[in-house]
């Protein structure tokens, strides 16, 4: 917890022990103005510390406000982090590998959703790779639940990039607010639109890996509304498929990879499989947006409410990292086959 100087002290390996800690502790340094240090980062993994998209997000937020920053560097498993005045500012980042920006964005935006100005960004590096979201995550489904809070974040993907090479870009501009509204979603209302996005390198055109991604999806879930199936230039070869559902007032999410051995009809229906177990659930935040929401609604006007069918290592993480920093509840109980989650803010940072 914080020290009396305001200090507050985060142990990196707990939990999941992953870069979310990490991205979300500098971002709400920023926010509450309160100096952190974080010690074991990414203790438990094969290459602990900070790798380069870990690098750059918190490069990123310090830019964004002028913090003072030590142990900032490849391998590091310590870092302090000072924050400054935050201010909307224009970034470029480079991420310099197949790193997913998207992770980088995690930190990016929930800093600068705390702004009234508008701040933009352009990243290079991964936009579908393993272990991230894809950017049409971003653009599709996390957009929309920030915009329900009041931050109007915009995500448009300019080139794609697949492991091992990256090479993809990406654009953001993220218009803030200082207040953020709670989230209600207590129950999603029926799906009423699928939207369905295919993408493979364009030397995977002949193979028709687009198309039978296509396919493979919707012989699992029927009923797309709108669905594209396209080829893009790529430094590496890949393809990926996300498909996002509108229920009521709510956008659940679910996407696959491709990769070697996997037949592109498969990688299809993995995320038709993915978004049908959060229709059919009655989940009202997909397991994925159910973590990243945390911080924001810790630090919303009044008390949110959502149903997730699934507490993920993530969800557990990051709810007890908000907590070294906001004074909130949360409440978690168990009805049926969901988590339904309680948000209450006690007061503000």
């Amino acid at each position: 917890m914080a020290s009396q100087s305001g200090l507050v002290e985060v142990d990196g390996s707990y939990g999941e022990g992953g870069g979310q800690l990490l991205r979300t502790a500098v971002a709400l340094s920023a926010i509450t103005k309160k100096a952190v240090r974080i010690e074991n980062i990414r203790a438990g993994r094969p290459n602990p510390g900070l790798q380069a998209q870990h690098l750059k997000g918190v490069e990123a937020v310090a830019i964004l406000c002028g913090a003072k920053c030590l142990g900032a560097r490849i391998g590091s498993t310590e870092l302090f982090f000072e924050p400054g005045e935050l201010r909307p500012r224009a970034l470029n980042v480079d991420i310099g590998t197949a790193g997913a920006t998207t992770l980088v964005l995690q930190a990016l935006v929930l800093a600068a959703g705390r702004l009234g100005g508008m701040t933009t960004v352009e990243l290079a590096g991964g936009t579908h790779v393993s272990w991230s979201p894809p950017t049409d995550y971003f653009e599709e489904v996390f957009s929309h639940h920030l915009k329900s809070l009041g931050i109007d974040a915009r995500v448009e993907t300019l080139r794609h990039g697949f492991y091992p090479k990256g090479g993809g870009r990406v654009r953001a501009e993220i218009r803030g607010s200082p207040d953020w509204h709670p989230m209600d979603l207590e129950k999603a209302g029926a799906a009423k639109e699928v939207i369905l996005h295919s993408v493979a390198s364009e030397s995977l055109r002949d193979a028709r890996v687009a198309e039978r991604q296509v396919e493979g999806f919707k012989s699992v879930l029927g009923g797309v509304a709108s669905e594209e199936a396209i080829y893009v230039p790529s430094l590496s070869i890949g393809s990926a498929v996300s498909a996002s559902a509108h229920c009521g007032q709510t956008v659940l999410g679910g996407d696959a990879l491709g990769r070697k051995g996997l037949k592109a009809e498969e990688v299809g229906r993995e995320a038709a499989k993915t978004l049908k177990a959060e229709i059919d659930s009655g989940a009202s935040l997909d397991v994925h947006a159910s973590d990243m929401v945390l911080p924001y609604l810790a630090l919303a006007s009044g008390p949110s409410r959502f149903a997730v069918r699934e507490l993920s290592a993530h969800f557990t993480s990051v709810q007890w990292l908000v907590r070294q920093f906001i004074d909130v509840e949360f409440k978690v109980e168990r009805k049926g086959n969901l988590h339904m989650v309680t948000v209450i803010p006690k007061r503000e940072p």
